[in-house]
């Protein structure tokens, strides 16, 4: 019960429930598609042109444009500072989407423009929190990144997008530098009655943007339901825990109605006896009702009691592995849908002795010595080979998914996390515009921080290992080759701090200050892909709009997130250069820091204890009004990468462990109600020379055969789970014989 209304409550906040704005099936993603291709993938990220020609050229349906996701950026008043989610809307955005702010207004078309002014809408939560919900907010100034920003509209209470975001602030959309890429999605309203495919007609129609006719295929408008769009990413994932909680729930209630049924069997000298003595099959009928309902209603009361403790844990784990933004279901839906699975399980569990109660001829059930002739019981028996197959493809399913995480968290991280705490600040601030600026910052705090006794060493990273870095295109001079690496500015102390180990060269020094040699650190597999028997150590290399740096140096690889390659593992050792913070010019910065805010790693002396404190006194006597955007250790930052995995691995392991604790009980109640049944025909056999092993061996083959029928058929089924899994498991394959070793030698023990 408490399984399958959480199954149920998962799957209403990831995959099933509107999106909560009004008549949300009518919101769609205006995306672009490849009508050339037989499958038609949509595009939902577009560029500045995309959203140029559906607003001068495209169909009359309201739209808006905006940035698919939130960044963090410093909010500061004169008495406070917090980091805040931000995401950047278009003017009409909130109309579309059909929640207007409650207090003021929403940006206008003519605000919305390049150099256009700065305003700011908030959220309800942020305004009752930070501003103690002050109606004198309006039309008053905030400062985000350093900057002033005009307050215009408060939303209402309640109200979230799926950035999840705090202040929403002009998207000023244009078709050069951010929207030259793909880096808007823009969100529509149908009219009544029109459906997607109608939708994407109607879209076709109008011309393709000129920024999309040098790409191969056909590409066009077209449309996508905003929820089907929400609900990707998470799609996958979450139907795997969905299927893992279904086919143990098919487990239970198998498991329940076959031992109902063979409770119905082990009376039926009563439920006879009481035929022959004038009941009817309606009134036996009726006791078995009344005794399932109450045995039923005991154990659904138990299982809401549980579903109710356990429901924020598996909303808080939706939230951080999956990204879930709507909120979970109350306890009043929980209840209903406990009440729900509870009278299913009393229903599947019940039907069949009452079923079998009330069937004509039933009474004709006889007591001959101690022995029942009641039939060969091939329901339980189809039930119980139904159980041992599914519990086949579940422990296979878990094992593929448990050895999948094993090897991911076996993987050389390339440096020693453990001692080292971290703190992430956003410098997307007017106030660290400049390099001077950036550079000032890391120099002060760096230095204050190897000061305290409590610190070994320390230094400032662009991105951590594990996290996904900034990707950059390098060339050799003279070669037209573009070298797509992976790029992390880093502070001289970075490599001892995570002990980072040097194979060639030297690593980076103070003196590769802005008035030296710009100078990078590449790593081996940098080395390995792109200088393939060429010498590094000295080689140079134009890294965009900021000059040639030259290698003097090779590291170690440490694992970072896949960005490119073609690489879906979720961490490799993948081609890395470190360049050094204090080379880098002003528009670096600026436009790097927009996406990416640097993080403080400090190595402690006695194991990085109280290491927290230290970092969080250093900022407020340095940088008051500079909020931490997040901080933690770094062992837990590496944790946090397979969060996911680790997650679909426990619960399914979970899942197929009371699977099989269920089939255990189901094969052993068919073998000792066989053992019962047949203990005057084995005392027979015995008394005219039979051993008891062959005793045994007769009546506990019945068992065998039916758990081997359920593992052939399991290990069948299991072939096709395997292909679903195939893009969820890295460094196992998905016909994995050590993990069908394991099945067969685990259900063959408890057969």
């Amino acid at each position: 019960v408490a399984m399958g209304a959480l199954a149920w409550a998962v799957g209403d906040a990831t995959l099933w429930r509107g999106l909560p704005y009004p008549d949300s099936d009518r919101l769609i993603h205006v995306s672009m598609y490849d009508a050339a291709s037989t499958t038609g993938p949509f595009q939902n990220a577009v560029d500045g042109a995309t959203w140029e020609t559906l607003r001068d050229r495209g169909p009359d349906l309201p739209a808006a444009v905006y940035s698919g996701w939130a960044t963090g950026v410093n909010l500061s008043t004169d008495g406070a500072a917090a980091y805040v989610n931000a995401q950047r809307v278009g003017a009409g955005y909130f109309e579309t989407i059909g929640v207007l702010p409650a207090r003021g207004r929403e940006f206008t078309a003519a605000e919305d423009v390049p150099e256009g002014p700065a305003l700011a809408i908030l959220s309800h939560d942020l305004w009752r929190t930070t501003f103690a919900a002050d109606p004198q907010l309006l039309g008053s100034t905030i400062r985000l990144k350093g900057e002033p920003y005009t307050v215009v509209g408060i939303m209402p209470e309640g109200f979230r997008s799926p950035a999840d975001a705090d202040v929403w602030t002009p998207l000023r959309p244009n078709t050069t530098g951010e929207g030259g890429g793909t880096n808007y999605t823009i969100v529509a309203r149908m009219p009544d009655g029109m459906t997607v495919p109608e939708a994407t007609a109607r879209l076709a129609s109008a011309p393709a943007p000129g920024s999309w006719a040098e790409r191969d295929g056909d590409w066009r408008l077209g449309a996508m339901s905003m929820a089907e769009a929400d609900a990707d990413g998470r799609r996958g994932p979450v139907r795997i825990l969905l299927g893992g909680i279904a086919l143990m729930l098919l487990v239970g209630w198998g498991n329940l109605a076959g031992l109902q049924l063979a409770r119905t069997l082990g009376r039926a000298t009563e439920l006879s006896t009481r035929r022959a003595l004038g009941g009817d099959a309606g009134t036996l009928a009726r006791q078995l009702v009344v005794e399932n309902v109450v045995i039923g209603a005991v154990g659904g009361g138990i299982g809401i009691a549980a579903l109710l403790a356990s429901a924020p844990i598996v909303s808080g784990a939706l939230e951080s592995r999956f990204g879930t933004w709507q909120p979970f279901a109350g306890p009043g839906a929980l209840v209903l849908a406990g009440l729900g699975f509870t009278a299913g399980a009393i229903l599947v569990s019940g039907i069949w002795p009452v079923l079998r109660t009330a069937r004509t001829g039933s009474g004709r059930i006889t007591v001959s010595g101690t022995r029942i002739r009641g039939g060969r019981h091939v329901g339980r028996k189809i039930l119980l080979v139904g159980q041992l197959a599914i519990v086949t493809v579940l422990v296979f399913s878990a094992g593929l998914l448990a050895r999948s995480y094993g090897h991911l968290d076996g993987l050389e991280a390339g440096f020693d996390p453990d001692g080292v705490f971290t703190a992430t600040y956003s410098l997307d601030d007017a106030r660290y515009a400049q390099a001077d600026a950036v550079r000032g910052l890391f120099d002060e705090t760096l230095a204050a921080l190897e000061r305290r006794p409590e610190v070994a060493s320390a230094a400032v990273a662009l991105t951590l290992p594990y996290q996904r870095p900034l990707n950059m295109v390098l060339r050799a001079p003279g070669s037209e080759e573009n070298l797509l690496t992976n790029v992390v500015y880093v502070t001289p102390d970075f490599f001892r701090t995570l002990d980072i180990p040097l194979r060639r060269g030297r690593i980076l020094e103070a003196g590769d200050g802005p008035d030296a040699t710009p100078v990078m650190v590449a790593n081996e597999s940098f080395v390995e892909r792109y200088m393939e028997g060429a010498e590094p150590i000295g080689a140079r290399f134009a890294m965009g709009g900021t000059g040639e740096f030259q290698v003097v140096g090779i590291v170690g690889n440490v694992q970072q997130s896949a960005g490119f390659g073609g690489v879906s593992q979720p961490v490799w050792e993948s081609p890395t250069v470190y360049v050094s913070a204090a080379q880098l010019p002003s528009g670096f910065f600026t436009g790097i820091h927009i996406w990416f805010s640097p993080s403080w790693l400090v190595r402690g002396t006695d194991g990085g204890a109280s290491l927290a404190g230290v970092v969080a006194e250093t900022f407020r006597s340095i940088a008051p009004d500079l909020p931490a955007a997040q901080s933690a250790p770094l062992a837990e930052v590496v944790e946090r990468a397979f969060a996911r995995q680790r997650l679909e691995a426990a619960f399914l392991l979970l899942m197929a462990a009371c699977a099989l604790v269920l089939a255990g009980i189901g094969l052993y109640g068919i073998v000792s109600q066989e053992v019962l049944e047949r203990r005057g025909e084995m005392g027979v056999r015995m008394a005219l020379g039979a051993s008891p092993t062959s005793a045994v061996v007769r009546t506990g083959v019945g068992g065998v055969r039916l758990a081997a029928l359920g593992l052939a058929v399991g290990i069948g089924l299991s072939w096709w789970a395997a292909g679903l899994l195939e893009n969820l498991i890295w460094g196992v394959a998905a016909w994995d014989p050590a993990t069908l070793a394991i099945v067969v030698g685990t259900l063959g023990a408890l057969a």
